[in-house]
């Protein structure tokens, strides 16, 4: 059973509504990272996204 689990809420552009939910804080960053790159085309590391990263 899971404890824990983490979500990302993009906030990089105002219509963007894409929100991320893993049970695995490692993933959570890597699909974070991921969509910034595929859809914004920005390149960001785990700092820049870590204050993004929610524990549930």
């Amino acid at each position: 059973m899971v404890m824990e689990r983490y979500r990302f809420e993009c906030h990089d552009v105002a219509d963007c509504d894409v929100v991320v939910y893993s049970e695995f804080e490692e993933s959570i960053y890597e699909a974070a990272r991921s969509h910034l790159k595929d859809v914004h085309g920005r390149d960001v590391s785990d700092e820049d996204i870590a204050p993004y990263i929610e524990s549930l």
